[in-house]
């Protein structure tokens, strides 16, 4: 049969009875040929968002990442203008400002997949968007290694104070940030190299980060949790919940100090006005102290809420890799766990005694009236004069 007549076959249902088996088997044919070719035309998309979705992502992670940059940055430059900022303690914020900013450095290339309105990678190369998912899973993790360091940090610094000079010297905070930061690095990068995981465009989720397609990405995504998110929670949690204790059985013995100090001003006035000076000095000496030990328990209690916030915002993303069928979802619960990287700056801003006046003078472009200016401040001064 010509081949007219097969495509009159294919087009009408109604054909006559009389064609023979060749005849229609023909149109059998052509029609697994339409199918084929028209699946290869327009292949089955792997994405599990749609495009309004994506490009709404996308936005949200452009402003994080620009809130994220201005702010953290402004951080770093607190600490570099103001002496009165350079606390041992605060050598762990810087590190953690350091792990946000990276974070906001490794958002944008995320956005380029996702605004993409095809399923590949847009650029000639990939490379950008491996270098920028292994350095925004990096910076995640090391944020975390360095919350417990502070926490451990002030859970020293309230309970052993008279060791905390002698444990928190120089070297000793150089190799802990060094060593938090190899640990965060090492986490991410062995298992790779290693075949297990990788990073790279998730053609799933048109971001920059572990590939879902690897055949052991599941391993990866677990070794992930468990390395970097309960070790030190835990150390998180174990050490302020100490602090917690330890502050209510001070408090409880200062009240009871003072109703000592109380009735005993009520009894008989001594013969000897020396008991009453050692008294006052005792008295001041005490509040001195009461003092100094409520400004370092209102930083506790600021750095406690950068810890608060960093468990909200990763909780719920570390939970989810644990619920099957969810791969979905685990984009959004993403851009929750990316919100951690700019709300440390506004916690220090509005709440952290020092590092508030320092960013209100340098958000004022008061950079003459910061306390303890640095000799990198009394520079840039003036040169700014000179000019």
């Amino acid at each position: 049969m010509g081949t007219s007549d097969a495509t009159m076959v294919f087009t009408n249902d109604t054909s006559p009875a009389g064609v023979d088996d060749s005849s229609s088997s023909i149109p059998w044919m052509d029609n697994s040929t339409f199918t084929a070719a028209s699946t290869e035309a327009a292949p089955m998309s792997k994405s599990l968002q749609t495009y309004p979705e994506r490009v709404a992502i996308a936005v949200l992670w452009l402003l994080i990442a620009l809130i994220d940059i201005i702010g953290n940055t402004m951080v770093i430059l607190a600490v570099v203008f103001s002496k009165k900022l350079r606390t041992f303690t605060n050598v762990f914020v810087v590190s953690l400002s350091v792990a946000d900013l990276l974070t906001g450095l490794a958002l944008p290339m995320s956005a380029v997949g996702l605004l993409s309105p095809g399923d590949t990678w847009p650029w000639s190369t990939e490379t950008p968007c491996y270098l920028a998912g292994m350095l925004l899973f990096i910076s995640s993790c090391a944020s975390l290694y360095n919350l417990a360091s502070i926490a451990l940090n002030r859970l020293i610094l309230i309970k052993r104070p008279m060791t905390y000079r002698s444990l928190y010297t120089r070297r000793n905070l150089a190799i802990n940030v060094a060593v938090l930061w190899f640990v965060a690095i090492a986490i991410m990068v062995v298992p790779p190299l290693c075949g297990v995981g990788g990073f790279g465009y998730d053609e799933q989720h048109h971001t920059c980060s572990d590939l879902d397609t690897h055949p052991k990405a599941k391993s990866f995504e677990r070794i992930q949790t468990f390395l970097f998110y309960p070790i030190p929670l835990i150390i998180i949690v174990t050490s302020y919940t100490i602090i917690y204790l330890h502050v209510r059985r001070h408090f409880k013995a200062q009240r009871s100090l003072r109703g000592g100090i109380s009735t005993s001003g009520t009894g008989p006035v001594s013969s000897s006005s020396s008991f009453q000076v050692s008294d006052n000095a005792a008295v001041l000496k005490t509040s001195q102290q009461g003092r100094a030990y409520h400004q370092q328990l209102q930083i506790t209690k600021n750095l406690f809420m950068t810890v608060c916030a960093f468990v909200v915002c990763v909780t719920p993303y570390s939970v989810a890799l644990f619920i099957p069928n969810n791969d979905r979802y685990l984009l959004f619960l993403g851009v929750v766990f990316t919100c951690n990287s700019c709300i440390n700056p506004f916690i220090y801003a509005s709440k952290h005694p020092q590092f508030k006046k320092v960013l209100r003078r340098m958000l004022q472009c008061r950079y003459s009236q910061i306390e303890e200016p640095s000799d990198a401040l009394k520079a840039l001064m003036t040169c700014c004069y000179k000019a």
